[in-house]
């Protein structure tokens, strides 16, 4: 990790409380002022970050910015006993915004194959030309979840005509669970409370045109978080609710 991952990762451990610059700077042996600069610029990409004399830095309770680190340490919560280690801190990728993290997926898997592992999983904070099956556009504004999970077919082979209906239970699942809300799942894997569409999942298959043999499987997730945040009255944060899919997910897959 880079001094800028390791900062946020401090902060999110010690969120809500203070945690003096100091303490930052010798624990990850770099200068005061470098921390001071580290925290500019998180404040400036929507972290929100309080800041006292004599006490040093907090990360307000009501920040909710998608991070790896954020959803590593709710990954370890939502594992509990059965946590897979730091593999998925590795395995996570957040961008600003991309046009489809199903199509980021498909570059990865193309430009860099040999470093990418079973459920490696792309975020974007917004999309802009997110895709719905048979090519329809997927509404990707921010404030909302958009992620695609690379699996690797050998690992989930025997699950293959499964694997719409075991991810589509799961993320629904998990949204009941975390939203104490009702979750209508249409065939084509769509996610709806009422009649209001909150969510939609597309899983594509990479294959080799000659043999026919799949090599992966890419699972593309989009959840209108504000709206379903809205529509239940909870409070979650969106690094709280990934990890509970990605360890929802990996019972069932990984």
């Amino acid at each position: 990790m880079n001094t800028k991952e390791k900062v946020i990762l401090a902060l999110e451990k010690a969120k809500g409380s203070y945690i003096s610059g100091e303490e930052l700077a010798r624990g990850l042996n770099v200068s005061r002022n470098a921390i001071w600069k580290v925290i500019g610029e998180l404040r400036r990409s929507g972290y929100i970050i309080s800041s006292a004399s004599k006490r040093g830095y907090r990360l307000e309770e009501k920040n909710d910015v998608i991070s790896k680190e954020g959803i590593f340490l709710n990954l370890k919560e939502a594992f509990r006993d059965n946590y897979p280690g730091e593999l998925f801190l590795h395995n996570i990728y957040v961008y600003k915004e991309l046009d489809s993290t199903n199509n980021e997926a498909k570059k990865e898997l193309v430009f860099n194959k040999g470093n990418i592992l079973n459920e490696t999983v792309i975020i974007a904070e917004e999309q802009t030309a997110g895709r719905g099956h048979l090519e329809s556009s997927f509404s990707s504004p921010k404030g909302g979840i958009y992620m695609s999970i690379i699996y690797e077919a050998k690992r989930i082979d025997k699950k293959a005509e499964s694997i719409p209906d075991i991810i589509g239970s799961g993320v629904a699942g998990v949204i009941e669970r975390d939203f104490q809300v009702r979750i209508e799942r249409k065939e084509d894997s769509s996610l709806y409370i009422e009649k209001e569409k909150i969510g939609g999942i597309m899983t594509e298959g990479i294959s080799d045109l000659e043999t026919g043999i799949f090599s992966n499987y890419i699972t593309g997730i989009g959840i209108r978080f504000a709206r379903l945040s809205l529509i239940s009255g909870r409070l979650i944060e969106k690094n709280a609710l990934i990890a509970d899919i990605l360890a929802e997910l990996h019972s069932k897959l990984g």
